[in-house]
């Protein structure tokens, strides 16, 4: 016997019933009343309680069917609304193939956006889960079940690909381990000239052998948390000689603000034991600067130096706190 799907009408109705900020024990017990079978009622709580957890990550969490490790592979919406923006800004109708598109999260922000989404998942049951929250959040896309290495078109303007790093049970830094291997994606570059491959913020590009054209490295970090490197290609990578951008997403009154940084890693200036105990001001970059190995171009920019050989935390003397956003600052 197949079981019930979250989204069956009797499961759905009791879920828009539930109060949001409603304690989770009086929801448990408010389902088993409502629904009369304990499989529902034991459904349609675990929809609450990842809905509940889903919340600060996903927008509209509460029309959302969610599995548990689909939500936590799943990309921060701001994340994937910047990814958006983006693509939109380098062609405002762009085709975008998301090849590994799990439970929607960077598909459905792609769509918010006025992209054509064509939206592919392998895993048959998670594609179930992809094409309903596309109904659910009235949100047009076209849905396939199929694997990244073989995409169900031949052409499309832009190429999202999210490797699976736990593809055999556990999180591996090995690129030929995950799903799809790396040389898949190297594979798939050639074939789609412009693309975004999504990877581990701690993943070093100099490991990853990119001989395919352009491409650029961008960290991204939302409100002072590393979340992802992604690689950017063709027309979507940065100028030459500017092949790494450190992106920060920060939350204000009016919604998210977004700052980069871009330029080539090369170390900056570091003060001596007697220089650093007359500075001014103490500055720690953000840690999308720092993974990004932009510590130092950035330093030159604010006429600030590293504490000491190695160190990312930044002296300067000027009258004045550094302007940049991207520093958070403490006078000495």
């Amino acid at each position: 016997m197949n079981p019930l799907p979250p989204w069956s009408r009797e499961v759905s109705e009791a879920l828009s019933r539930l109060s949001p900020t409603g304690d989770p024990l009086e929801q448990v017990q408010e389902l088993r009343r409502s629904l009369g079978s304990p499989e529902a009622a034991r459904i349609a709580a675990e929809q609450a309680r990842l809905r509940d957890r889903a919340r600060t990550k996903l927008r509209d969490a509460d029309r959302l069917f969610l599995t548990r490790q689909g939500l936590e592979q799943s990309t921060p919406w701001p994340v994937a609304a910047a990814r958006a923006q983006r693509i939109r800004g380098w062609k405002a109708d762009a085709r975008v193939l998301d090849a590994t598109a799990g439970l929607g999260g960077d598909a459905l922000e792609l769509a918010r956006s006025g992209l054509q989404v064509l939206a592919q998942e392998r895993d048959r049951t998670t594609a179930g889960y992809l094409r309903q929250n596309f109904l659910a959040s009235a949100q047009p896309a076209t849905v396939w079940i199929g694997d990244a290495r073989n995409p169900p078109v031949r052409r499309a303007d832009v190429l999202l690909v999210d490797p699976d790093r736990r593809a055999r049970g556990q999180r591996s830094l090995r690129p030929e381990e995950w799903s799809p291997p790396w040389s898949t994606c190297l594979e798939l570059l050639r074939r789609f000239p412009e693309a975004c491959i999504k990877l581990a913020p701690g993943t070093r590009p100099e490991s990853l052998g990119t001989e395919t054209g352009p491409v650029s490295w961008q960290w991204v970090s939302l409100d002072g948390e590393l979340k992802e490197l992604a690689l950017w290609s063709g027309g979507l990578a940065l100028s030459p000689g500017e092949v790494r951008e450190a992106c920060a997403l920060r939350r204000t009154a009016d919604g998210w603000d977004r700052v980069s940084f871009q330029g080539e890693p090369r170390p900056g200036p570091h003060l001596g034991p007697e220089q650093a105990r007359t500075v001014r001001w103490i500055a720690e970059p953000d840690p999308a600067v720092v993974r990004s190995q932009l510590v130092g171009p950035l330093a030159l920019t604010e006429g600030l130096a590293s504490l000491g050989p190695g160190l990312a935390y930044l002296g300067g003397a000027a009258e004045t706190p550094p302007s940049s956003p991207l520093l958070q600052s403490w006078k000495v």
